[in-house]
């Protein structure tokens, strides 16, 4: 799944203000999207919960059609995507791997 710091996003949104080499559509994601699975794993390790509990795939499914009346693939596959347009125009993240991001986001 891909996955961006909000640090990152705030500077992406500056430059897009600020720097007229910033035009058009970005996607704003980090360099290294992850699996789910990985990023569920490192934000447990990280924040200090080593259970977590599964939701069976029919209550994705009903909660993404009926709730949110959107595609339940996206909640239970993601989608990996990056950046290229962000890596040739030179945008530095501070933050372009996940366990970096996480220790930030949930430090004490």
């Amino acid at each position: 799944m891909s996955w961006i710091h909000e640090y990152d996003m705030n500077e992406l949104i500056f430059q897009a203000i600020t720097n007229d080499r910033f035009t058009g559509m970005y996607i704003a994601s980090a360099p290294n999207p992850v699996s789910n699975k990985e990023f569920m794993k490192l934000l447990r390790k990280k924040a200090g919960m080593p259970i977590g509990m599964m939701t069976p795939e029919f209550i994705v499914r009903l909660g993404a059609k009926v709730i949110f009346k959107t595609d339940p693939e996206l909640a239970l596959y993601g989608r990996y995507v990056k950046s290229e347009r962000l890596e040739k125009e030179g945008f530095n993240f501070k933050f372009p791997e996940l366990e970096n991001a996480l220790d930030d986001l949930l430090k004490k």
